[in-house]
């Protein structure tokens, strides 16, 4: 696992001085090594976290019998597999690494090679014969990579977006990009592979770019290699017993393929269902000393901690817990918790995964998470609003109408999510269709508060266009149940762009390695094939993915509601004096008086304070928004 970057120029020979000071900003992505290559062409920085193979498989790598140059972050995990078709193929190796691999693999089969990667990738290859670039991102977005073509420096690239930030001519280059301030309100995140400025973008999920001489100043065209909503479309005929037998083998057997290492593994364990599997494979697998961790909280309804010291005790491993600061120690961290981010993704779990890899890394280099059970198995509560809209006809509600009622209805928590603000969000999304009503259950600022909180700002902007992608995806699955449509929505924007930004960014900060074994793509092609009443049925959620777990974990684990991953942002808000007085501070910066209406932005802070309503996602999302703006002195740019 690494870092990357890079620069690409076909009109004179491109910096080595720039791209070591863009790869000093991914010292925590690769603080082991640090290697660089150039020719006329291109300039390459790694920067190297060692996982397998530690002495031989620095980078970048050259392949000594065509001069072909990888900068490479990831882990490739059937490389061995691979490795023994291109020996039967004549080639031969030097390392024990996957690096080289892929390397081969590309001179043996070329862009096609790319299919055959079973892992979690983001490199750039230099073909010396060819004279080109391939720039090649993973299937489900596991691992980064962004670029930017700049006239006076070239075809950038890198893991991550501060890289661009360190060098000067990039950042004076670079604008904001105005419609995303609008996406990130609505969303937490941003999607369709942007970023907050324009023309910097991120290479979308099983994707490649490849730019040669001729393509070099051209519109880059992103070419995808691999095809998701074909096995949405194609269902299996196995019967549920037969699924059951197949997919617990396959979920075996990726748990065993991610085992591998040269340092100390463990496991992520909330006492859900996802990760308990996980330990249980594990386990199961290998009966040798594992350490699982879990986050802990005082506040109850937020703290995991006695579910996964259940299953922890039931499958006779090792947990370690860890306190999340709080006060002036939290407040300390959170321009480190935001520089994390990269740039603001305000799911307010990101500060437990962000500790929870920060504590654990001391004992564990890499961890197996369960990520993607819940978009995989239908397991959000999302899933069950989709089914109850289905029954229901468009309505347009006044939000503070809505609002109103279930105040005088609801008494206002600050749980993980109270029972108001799910009501609230699912009928404010009545009033939109039902394709669009999926993804604004999760709406943060409706349009009419966007409306109101934005400061001279041009209200062209201010829509939902963002998710005509949404209609253009959809087309492409017609016929097939409305909720594999959603899940596969879920697949190609929430879980990229907020669960695994969210892992990735939260671990490598704190150089750690976290593999995802519900990722592996026999597991989510077969799933995908399934029929949807495999995974939800009568409101059973992940029905198939208990069926396989059910006689060999606790009953509790079954009975219990489901919990989200969250943080008591909404009580430190209210009762941290010194997180409060942080966010206040961070509401009322110059930039953000600018941007926004300050007078819009006290009513919800006062209402949040007085305790009228929960505006803890709101407030989180826009000191996360500041405090990335003073991280990276962006205040200018506005």
């Amino acid at each position: 696992m690494c870092g990357i970057a890079g620069i690409c120029n076909f009109e004179k020979k491109p910096s080595i001085e720039i791209v070591k000071l863009m790869a000093s900003r991914l010292n925590h992505r690769g603080p082991d090594d640090t290697g660089y290559f150039d020719n006329e062409y291109v300039s390459f920085g790694h920067k190297r976290l060692s996982i397998i193979d530690l002495e031989k498989s620095t980078q970048p790598m050259k392949d000594s019998t065509n001069n072909n140059v990888i900068i490479f972050n990831g882990e490739i995990y059937n490389f061995k597999k691979l490795r023994k078709e291109l020996e039967h193929s004549g080639h031969q190796f030097k390392t024990n690494g996957d690096t080289e691999v892929i390397l081969k693999s590309y001179a043996e089969w070329g862009e096609n090679f790319l299919n055959k990667l079973e892992g979690m990738f983001a490199f750039c290859i230099w073909d010396e014969k060819e004279k080109k670039i391939l720039l090649a991102r993973d299937k489900l977005g596991e691992k980064p990579l962004f670029y930017y073509f700049s006239n006076k420096i070239g075809f950038l690239f890198s893991s991550e977006i501060k890289s661009f930030l360190a060098v000067k001519e990039i950042k004076d280059e670079l604008n904001f990009d105005h419609s995303s301030f609008n996406e990130y309100l609505t969303l937490n995140y941003l999607i369709n592979n942007k970023t907050f400025f324009k023309n910097l973008f991120s290479l979308p999920p099983a994707s490649y770019i490849s730019i040669d001489l001729k393509k070099y100043k051209k519109d880059t065209k992103v070419m995808q290699y691999w095809f998701i909503e074909n096995y949405f479309k194609h269902k299996t005929k196995d019967t549920f017993e037969d699924s059951s037998q197949k997919l617990n083998h396959l979920i075996k057997d990726s748990v065993e393929a991610r085992m591998f290492s040269d340092v100390d593994n463990g496991t992520f364990l909330s006492g859900g269902i996802d990760s308990s599997t996980i330990s249980l494979q594990l386990k199961e697998i290998d009966n040798h000393k594992m350490t699982a961790h879990n986050i802990f909280f005082k506040e109850k309804d937020f703290n995991e901690y006695e579910d996964a010291k259940i299953i922890s005790d039931y499958l006779k491993i090792k947990l370690d817990y860890y306190e999340i600061p709080k006060g002036k120690n939290l407040v300390d961290d959170f321009p480190s918790l935001i520089d994390a981010m990269d740039q603001p993704m305000s799911d307010t779990s990101f500060i437990a995964t962000y500790y929870l890899s920060k504590y654990s890394t001391v004992k564990s280099k890499v961890v197996l998470s369960g990520d993607g059970g819940d978009e995989l198995f239908c397991g959000y509560d999302t899933y069950i609003a989709d089914i109850y809209r289905k029954f229901l006809p468009k309505m347009n509600l006044k939000s503070k109408f809505v609002k109103s009622i279930i105040a005088k209805l609801f008494k206002t928590k600050f749980t993980k999510v109270g029972v108001d603000y799910k009501i609230t969000k699912f009928l404010n999304a009545l009033s939109k269709k039902n394709n669009y009503s999926h993804i604004l259950w999760r709406e943060i600022f409706s349009i009419n508060e966007r409306i109101n909180i934005f400061n001279k700002y041009d209200h062209k902007f201010i829509n939902y266009d963002f998710l005509e992608f949404i209609d253009n995806e959809l087309v492409k699955l017609p016929d097939v149940n409305y909720l594999d449509q959603y899940m596969y929505i879920d697949l190609k924007s929430w879980f990229p762009n907020d669960i695994l930004y969210k892992i990735d960014r939260s671990t490598m900060y704190n150089s750690q390695e976290s593999r995802l074994p519900f990722l592996d793509s026999k597991i989510v092609e077969y799933v995908c094939s399934l029929p949807i009443n495999y995974k939800i049925k009568f409101f059973e959620r992940k029905r198939i993915l208990k069926s396989i777990v059910k006689k060999k974990l606790p009953k509790s684990l079954f009975q219990k509601k489901k919990s989200g991953f969250g943080t008591p942002i909404g009580l430190w808000l209210v009762f941290d004096k010194d997180f409060k007085e942080m966010a206040y501070d961070l509401l009322n910066t110059q930039f953000m008086k600018n941007l926004f209406c300050n007078n819009e932005i006290n009513k919800i802070w006062d209402s949040h304070q007085n305790m009228e309503e929960d505006q803890s996602y709101k407030i989180f999302n826009l000191i996360c928004l500041s405090q990335w703006i003073i991280n990276n002195k962006l205040e200018n740019k506005l």
